[in-house]
């Protein structure tokens, strides 16, 4: 069967057209994205694209930029996809989940395609991004949301060993293997598994799905200015001891979850364009803060600027 394989070059188009241009081919060819540069009129790129068994292989070299995405983006067909993102060149700061870290070269790290995620790239980048199947992947990963936004080092261990197999793929050889993609990319899944074990014992099933529980009533009532944990506990009939313990096993408490999920109501809030005329103060207050100086604050802790300067940045 004949390989895909296609490029896109930034190099094609005029250089005051390159971001657009990019915009256009990353949204229409890897994932429905926002995207913006301080520099637009030196923006470069450059992706090839090949199938890879199961998976498609996308090698990306880009100046620098930001990109985002917010749940009520479109998928498509990529719906059902993640990506596994292998750093070669520079950083990627990045956030999901509620989570924000930095991966530096042979790092690695899963991204869920359906939830909304924030990556900047201060230094621009070259990085393998592969397009992995929701179903296919659970054939190593029963619950691969519990890998996801995990920060897997390439410096030990078996991420040391996922990110060296990684980087033996490259564009002008990914065509040209002595075994079947297929079964590298089995191998590529076996290694992720490996590398993505949690270090301590994994949460039992019945915990895991009480967890999503207590998350999913966090964001359906984070609006509300004294939510705690008695509270939730009540509405899912358990002890409010439990609900410590949940999240403590989740290497997390309940105030950060309930703050991060307030300051991604917000976000969404700020960039979407129905709510343009609501006051900053209107949004704290719609989000659960009780003073907007204090929604400030944290926003501009979480996110890097203010309320203010996001919004204008999103419009």
């Amino acid at each position: 069967m004949e390989q895909l394989e296609t490029t896109w070059s930034t190099r094609q188009v005029p250089p005051t057209e390159g971001l657009s241009y990019w915009k256009d081919v990353i949204c229409k060819n890897l994932l429905e994205l926002n995207i913006d540069s301080s520099f637009p009129a030196s923006f470069a790129g450059q992706i090839a694209k090949h199938a890879f068994g199961p998976l498609n292989a996308n090698f990306i070299s880009v100046t620098e930029q930001r990109v985002w995405r917010t749940r009520h983006l479109d998928c498509g067909q990529q719906d059902g996809l993640f990506h596994l993102i292998h750093i070669r060149r520079g950083m990627q700061n990045t956030e999901q989940y509620g989570r924000r870290f930095t991966l530096e070269p042979g790092d690695c790290v899963l991204i869920d395609c359906v939830a909304s995620f924030d990556f900047q790239f201060p230094q621009g980048v070259d990085a393998l991004v592969l397009e992995i199947p929701r179903n296919w992947i659970r054939g190593w990963l029963p619950v691969p949301e519990d890998a996801v936004a995990q920060v897997i080092s390439g410096k030990t261990g078996w991420g040391g060993t996922l990110a060296s197999a990684l980087g033996n793929l490259c564009s002008s050889t990914i065509g040209n293997l002595e075994l079947a993609p297929a079964l590298i990319a089995e191998q590529i899944a076996v290694l992720l598994a490996l590398a993505a074990a949690p270090s301590g014992p994994a949460m039992r099933t019945g915990k895991r799905a009480m967890l999503q529980r207590v998350r999913s009533t966090l964001r359906e009532r984070c609006h509300e200015s004294h939510l705690d944990p008695a509270g939730v506990a009540s509405t899912l009939r358990v002890s409010r001891r439990y609900i410590h313990a949940l999240f403590a096993s989740a290497g997390t408490t309940f105030t950060q979850e309930l703050w991060n999920c307030r300051l991604q109501r917000a976000q969404r809030v700020l960039i979407d364009k129905r709510f343009a005329g609501v006051s900053i103060a209107e949004v704290a207050w719609n989000c659960g803060f009780t003073e907007p100086s204090h929604f400030t604050r944290r926003f501009r802790e979480h996110f890097g600027v203010p309320p203010t300067t996001y919004r204008q940045s999103a419009a």
